[in-house]
């Protein structure tokens, strides 16, 4: 689970760069944007020419006030996580964001997967073995689940894939203090992992669950199959060449990252 070292990436992967800017780039509004949230010292670790990221809202955190980016166009300095939550989640930026992205670092994503405002995890599995110093911690299987697992790539000798995961339960401690006293039990928000509860999700990852890639599979062969007979006198639409990926939930806790 490292992401960092010395302030930096520790890897080179331009396709992942490439995975990140699409995704919090893309809404599926095209008069809204997405926001990224971040702390001072991932801000500072982005290249200058780079900043703010463009065509997203940058929610830099940060407790000080001797920076000077504060008027920078599409840049909104908050003192702290809730802060700025509360921000977005009012006018006007409530009618013109439309999802919103915590980037890092390490503190800031320590402190915010625990929260109950998480409501799913994307990461880069990288496959290999990094020196890091900073990390975050592991996905709590019993509150998330695996939503999507892209097939490994290879680059830069790094295998890695990208993969997310949705929020499906309170944590112990969240339904204790809901609760107002212990409880072993964990509340469930979706026994049943019904998909239209998780529409939120970005557009590119929703529709890569494996339900909807069956979905899709058996409307294209309903559409474009070949035709066939068979000995029922029923005829059969077939497609072949067509790939799909199973069984995510049973296989991803077997994988390490």
């Amino acid at each position: 689970m490292g992401i960092g070292k010395d302030g930096v990436l520790p890897w080179k992967l331009p396709g992942d760069l490439k995975f990140f800017k699409e995704f919090t780039l893309i809404t599926s509004d095209p008069v809204k944007k997405n926001a990224v949230i971040m702390g001072r010292k991932t801000w500072e670790s982005i290249p200058v020419k780079s900043r703010p990221l463009p065509g997203r809202l940058n929610v830099i955190l940060t407790r000080s006030g001797t920076f000077d980016f504060a008027t920078v166009e599409n840049v909104v300095i908050c003192a702290s996580m809730e802060s700025a939550l509360k921000l977005l989640a009012s006018t006007p930026y409530c009618l013109s964001i439309e999802k919103v992205f915590v980037i890092g670092g390490g503190q800031v994503l320590r402190e915010y997967l625990k929260g109950p405002a998480c409501e799913a995890i994307h990461l880069t599995d990288i496959q290999s073995s990094i020196e890091c110093d900073t990390f975050i911690p592991p996905v709590d299987f019993s509150v998330f689940q695996p939503w999507y697992s892209s097939f490994p790539v290879i680059e830069s000798n790094i295998r890695h894939s990208f993969v997310s995961f949705v929020r499906v339960r309170k944590s112990v401690a969240e339904t204790h203090e809901s609760n107002g006293k212990e409880s072993t039990e964990v509340d469930t928000k979706n026994d049943k992992f019904e998909k239209e509860n998780f529409s939120f999700l970005p557009k590119m990852v929703y529709d890569r669950h494996e339900e909807y890639q069956y979905l899709n599979l058996v409307e294209d062969i309903i559409r474009s199959g070949a035709q066939k007979n068979d000995r029922t006198g029923t005829g059969t639409l077939s497609k072949f060449g067509c790939q799909m990926r199973f069984n995510l939930r049973k296989k991803f806790p077997l994988m390490t990252t």
